[in-house]
């Protein structure tokens, strides 16, 4: 049976994001740092995050991400060095993850850990000690964990060629084992705004996520929007201007539109920022596959938008908030929702706070959407 993660772990300093990115390119899968996408959700370095509230508060927030990206996200996950310490992180990652053990000489890691590109932005477990004496301690304290649950050991070469290396932990697995490489898309992008969800997607993609997408078309309607410069600073090779004309029906513009999207022919489309309603004219053509967000759980507050649906929530003390990933249809029509992310809210959230977090959940949603194999 095939698993849906390959699941690394080992030692701080080991190289498992270095290993994991080359593994996925080779495997043709999406990749995910663990400790960076902890620092996406904090907003901050994991350092800085520490310092201010400390290690059980970061481990909290860690373990949310595992948790999430053990269900939701199907390719290369590197860990951080202490992730499956907990219980319930292990747990997670096991239920459908092969694990393997990134393991090069001791001797070799220590000493780049020692080094001053070693200590850069890595965090002391235990100040009142030697770094050396401190770094010994955490891998006699971990060792055993990593080789107990590791379904492979890969005693890479430290000092070797990252792609090679990558290539012979590749070799090391079964067919069966390996999760089902991604289907190639072409996606295009409609967008009216800042750009900030088609931003995060950009990134994303550059992270790692979403290798199987190719954006091939962007559209705004509006000449000066933010989107359209981020449009052109990503470098995406079709982009189109659609301004609406004084007296232009919505049913004329949408064949205009339809006209874009027939001639370049995409997989899926998106709509991060795109402010128009579609007509009949252009969803009974591609609403099936152009992919809208809501910034609710449908079909909570679907009457409402942006500040109005957050507002609304802390109003209502809701457990919970998130987005959905739909597809589009006309106005008055039925939503298909694609999926939710939700986000369990606390006493403590504001509509700051609310506002970020689900513009965060609209960039992983999006991914999670463009990575689905069908």
């Amino acid at each position: 049976m095939k698993k849906q993660n390959i699941v690394l772990v080992g030692f701080s300093g080991v190289g498992k994001s270095r290993y994991g990115r080359a593994l996925a390119e080779i495997l043709n899968l999406p990749f995910a740092d663990l400790d960076v996408e902890v620092e996406y959700i904090l907003g901050e370095p994991i350092a800085d995050f520490v310092e201010k509230h400390g290690w059980q508060e970061f481990r909290a927030v860690e373990q949310r991400v595992v948790h999430d990206f053990s269900r939701n996200f199907s390719g290369v996950i590197a860990t951080g060095g202490g992730t499956i310490e907990n219980s319930k992180n292990l747990q997670n990652l096991k239920k459908n993850g092969l694990f393997i053990f990134i393991n090069p000489s001791f001797m070799k890691v220590k000493k780049y850990l020692l080094s001053e590109e070693g200590q850069k932005g890595r965090m002391r477990m235990n100040e009142d000690i030697p770094l050396s004496q401190e770094i010994d301690m955490m891998w006699e304290q971990r060792k055993g964990i990593y080789a107990a649950v590791a379904n492979y050991d890969a005693e890479v070469d430290f000092d070797g060629d990252v792609k090679e290396e990558a290539q012979k932990i590749a070799n090391m697995l079964p067919e069966r084992d390996i999760p089902t490489p991604l289907v190639k898309k072409k996606v295009a992008i409609f967008s009216s705004g800042k750009g900030q969800t088609m931003q995060g997607i950009i990134d994303a993609q550059a992270k790692g996520r979403i290798p199987n997408v190719e954006f091939v078309l962007f559209v705004s309607d509006k000449e000066k929007s933010d989107a359209l410069k981020k449009a052109k600073s990503a470098k995406i090779p079709n982009i189109e201007i659609l301004e609406p004309r004084d007296g232009e029906s919505a049913e004329d513009y949408d064949r205009v539109l339809s006209n874009f999207v027939r001639e370049h022919q995409p997989d899926l489309v998106i709509l991060p920022g795109w402010e128009r309603n579609f007509t009949p004219v252009y969803c009974e053509q591609f609403g099936n596959i152009t992919y809208g967000v809501h910034q609710s759980l449908l079909p909570n507050h679907a009457n409402l938008e942006g500040d109005d649906i957050h507002l609304a929530v802390l109003e209502n003390e809701e457990k919970y908030t998130g987005c959905t990933i739909h597809r589009v249809s006309p106005p008055g029509q039925d939503i298909e929702n694609v999926l939710q992310r939700k986000i369990l809210l606390s006493s403590s959230d504001n509509l700051e706070s609310i506002r970020r977090n689900v513009n965060l959940q609209e960039v992983l949603g999006y991914c999670e959407a463009l990575e689905r194999r069908k």
